[in-house]
């Protein structure tokens, strides 16, 4: 028994470690939109480039900063506590690809994080009645940021042409080779 206590404890402790991580969370009531928004440590209007991480991260092209600190012309906000494969909890939000958001989060310390129990949501003409006087740009983004979205937007056309590109090379370099015998007969 002893015997069976000691291999059970290791082998429970490792299955811990080695499952897919998972939180669980519920959201209280929300508050009005009026209220989040004067209570938020940052609050900006932003699009979301690309994703990861099954959608819950979102790369962000800054637009507008309404509440917080100033902000670069690019973010990333994560929206789950949890991340990875395999990973999720009850409060994850999932962001969308070309969607305009007002981002309404808890804390500016980064990382920034979101869930779906804020008020973040799609951008709509609406919200613009929301938006302070002092609202202001962003910081303008850098060439690295500029670079990076440009190759995560175009990676499939970017990816597809070094292929074909590739692909070109190895058949002339095939192409000449065949033809190499022949020239020395």
């Amino acid at each position: 028994m002893i015997r069976r206590l000691v291999l059970a404890v290791p082998v429970a402790a490792l299955l811990a470690v080695a499952a897919p991580g998972h939180a669980i969370a519920s959201c209280v009531e929300a508050p009005t939109l009026q209220t989040s928004l004067g209570s938020a440590a940052l609050v900006f209007v932003g699009t979301v480039t690309y994703t990861s991480d099954a959608d819950r991260v979102a790369h962000v092209r800054v637009e507008s900063i309404w509440r917080g600190p100033q902000l670069n012309g690019y973010v990333d906000v994560h929206g789950s506590p949890v991340s990875g494969q395999g990973s999720y909890s009850s409060v994850d939000r999932r962001y969308s690809a070309g969607t305009r958001y007002l981002f309404v989060l808890y804390s500016a310390n980064q990382p920034l994080q979101d869930n779906s129990c804020s008020a973040t949501q799609p951008y709509s003409a609406a919200l613009a009645a929301y938006a302070p006087a002092e609202a202001h740009d962003p910081s303008a983004p850098s060439l690295g940021d500029e670079f990076q979205n440009f190759v995560f937007m175009h990676a499939w056309p970017i990816g597809a042409a070094l292929a074909l590109m590739a692909l070109v090379v190895a058949v002339l370099v095939w192409r000449r080779r065949l033809q190499s015998p022949r020239a020395m007969r």
